[in-house]
C-alpha cells in the first residue's frame, strides 16, 4: 500500500526479467555480460535522472531502462543466423541499428516494441522503448509522456555508452551535450551524476542478482574520459589543466558573445531582439498572474536624425545616439526596461503604471536630452527627441503587446507632427 500497485507491478517486471534473462555466455556472438552492464547502466541512470530533473514518470523510468537493450536479445535469441552475419559484418565494434536495419529489414528498437507489445504493456512503455534511440522522430500522436520518457532513455543510453565505451572521451563530450541540451544541467552537474551512479550500479546488480564484471571507479573512468577529450579538442595542450583553462576561456567568450548578441554595441541599451524576448515574457508574466498588471511603453525618436548625419556625418551621429541612450538609461527605474528599438528609435517599458506617471517620465526624458549639449570634435550640438506613449490597466490577451507598442508609436508620429520636441501619451482601457 505505501509503493503503490504501479510501483510493485514495475518492480515484479523487473525481477522477472532478471529471472529469464541469461547472465553468462554467447549465443551467435551475442554478449550476455555486456547486455547485463549496459541495461544495469541504462537503467540505474534513467531512474537517477528522473529523480534528479524530477521527470513525472521515474517508476517507469527504471523499468524502460531494464528493457531498453532488450531488442538486441530478441535479434539473437530469435534470429541467431541472422544476427551471427551481423557480428560479422559489424567486425570489432557493436552491431548499429542502421546495420540491423540492413541484415533484417528492422532495429533492436523495433523488436523490442514488438515483444513489450505483445505481453501487453502499458503504451507508454513500449512507445518510450520505441523511440528513445531516435526521440526527435517520435510522431505528434504517441501516447502521453513517451516523449518526455524516450529522451530520458536516451540520455541515460549515451550514459551507458560513456561507462562501457572504448572511446569515453568522445562519449563524454556526447553526454554533457545531450544533458545540457535536454535538461540544462552543467558539465559538472553531469559529471557528479555519472560518479554518483557507481553505488546505485553495484546494488541494483545486487538486487537482481547479477553479476557485474568489477570496472575501474566512475571517478577515474571520467579522469579518462577528460584525457582523451583534451587529446581530441587541444592539440598543442597535454595536460588536464591546460584544457581546463581553455575550456573557461572558451565559457568565457561564449558568454561575451552571448551578451554581445542581446545588446547595441553602440549605445550599451539592450537591443531589438533582447526587447523583443523581455515583452513577450511580460506579457506572459501578466497573463499568467506573475505581475502587476498595469503597464506602460514609450516610444522615443531622435528628432531630424538623418538630417544631423548628412550635416555632420555618421560619426556624430553615432554619439548623438549614445548621448540619448545613456540619458534614457540614466533617468528610468531599475524597474524599467530601456532599449534601442532599431535606427534612432528607442523604447522604455515601464511596470505598474498610471498614464500621469508615463507623461512625466516622458516629460523627464525629453527634458534631460534636450538641456544637455552632444560633444564631438570640439562641436557642441543640441538634440532633441520626440516621444508617444501608451499604457493600459490590466493585461488581458496577447494581443495586448502590440496594441501597447502600435498606440505608443501612433502617439509619437502625433508628437512629430505636432513639431517634434514634445511628448503624446494615451492611456488605452485592458487589452
Amino acid at each position: 500500500m505505501r509503493l503503490g500497485l504501479k510501483t510493485v507491478k514495475l518492480m515484479a517486471l523487473s525481477f522477472s526479467l532478471a529471472d529469464a534473462i541469461p547472465r553468462s555466455g554467447e549465443r551467435a556472438g551475442f554478449d550476455y555480460q555486456r547486455f547485463w552492464r549496459q541495461s544495469l547502466i541504462t537503467t540505474v541512470a534513467a531512474s537517477t535522472l528522473a529523480r534528479l530533473v524530477r521527470h513525472a514518470h521515474d517508476s517507469e523510468a527504471f523499468v524502460c531502462g531494464l528493457l531498453s537493450h532488450i531488442g538486441e536479445l530478441v535479434l539473437a535469441e530469435c534470429a541467431p543466423q541472422g544476427y551471427a552475419e551481423l557480428r560479422v559484418r559489424a567486425g570489432e565494434a557493436p552491431p548499429t541499428p542502421a546495420l540491423e536495419r540492413e541484415v533484417f529489414g528492422f532495429d533492436r528498437y523495433e523488436a523490442a516494441a514488438v515483444l513489450l507489445r505483445s505481453w501487453q504493456l502499458p503504451e507508454l512503455l513500449w512507445q518510450s522503448v520505441l523511440w528513445y534511440g531516435r526521440p526527435d522522430d517520435a510522431p505528434p500522436d504517441v501516447a502521453p509522456g513517451v516523449r518526455e520518457l524516450a529522451v530520458l532513455l536516451h540520455v541515460a543510453d549515451a550514459t551507458a555508452s560513456l561507462i562501457d565505451a572504448g572511446n569515453r572521451g568522445e562519449a563524454l563530450g556526447a553526454l554533457v551535450d545531450l544533458a545540457c541540451e535536454h535538461f540544462g544541467l552543467a558539465a559538472a552537474e553531469t559529471e557528479a551524476f555519472v560518479i554518483g551512479l557507481e553505488g546505485g550500479i553495484q546494488e541494483t546488480a545486487m538486487l537482481l542478482d547479477v553479476k557485474l564484471p568489477s570496472t575501474e571507479s566512475h571517478e577515474a573512468l571520467l579522469e579518462q574520459a577528460r584525457r582523451q577529450l583534451v587529446e581530441l579538442s587541444v592539440v598543442t595542450a597535454a595536460d588536464l589543466e591546460e584544457a581546463t583553462r581553455r575550456a573557461e576561456e572558451l565559457e568565457r567568450r561564449n558568454r561575451e558573445l552571448a551578451t554581445r548578441a542581446h545588446v547595441d554595441a553602440l549605445t550599451g541599451l539592450p537591443n531589438r531582439a533582447s526587447f523583443d524576448d523581455y515583452f513577450r515574457a511580460v506579457i506572459d508574466a501578466r497573463l499568467e498572474g506573475r505581475g502587476e498588471y498595469a503597464l506602460g511603453v514609450l516610444m522615443i525618436d531622435v528628432d531630424h536624425f538623418k538630417r544631423f548625419n548628412d550635416a555632420f556625418g555618421h560619426p556624430a551621429g553615432d554619439e548623438v545616439l549614445r548621448h540619448v541612450g545613456r540619458a534614457i538609461a540614466d533617468n528610468v527605474r531599475d524597474t524599467s526596461f530601456a532599449a534601442r528599438y532599431g535606427g534612432e528609435e528607442f523604447v522604455v517599458v515601464v511596470p505598474n503604471v498610471t498614464l500621469k506617471q508615463l507623461q512625466s517620465l516622458a516629460d523627464r526624458l525629453r527634458r534631460t536630452i534636450a538641456d544637455t549639449e552632444v560633444g564631438f570634435e570640439g562641436e557642441r550640438h543640441r538634440v532633441t527627441v520626440s516621444i508617444g506613449g501608451a499604457c493600459v490597466d490590466a493585461v488581458r490577451s496577447r494581443d495586448a503587446g502590440p496594441a501597447l507598442l502600435a498606440q505608443a508609436d501612433a502617439c509619437l508620429y502625433e508628437a512629430k507632427r505636432t513639431g517634434r520636441d514634445c511628448c503624446v501619451c494615451r492611456h488605452l482601457e485592458g487589452l
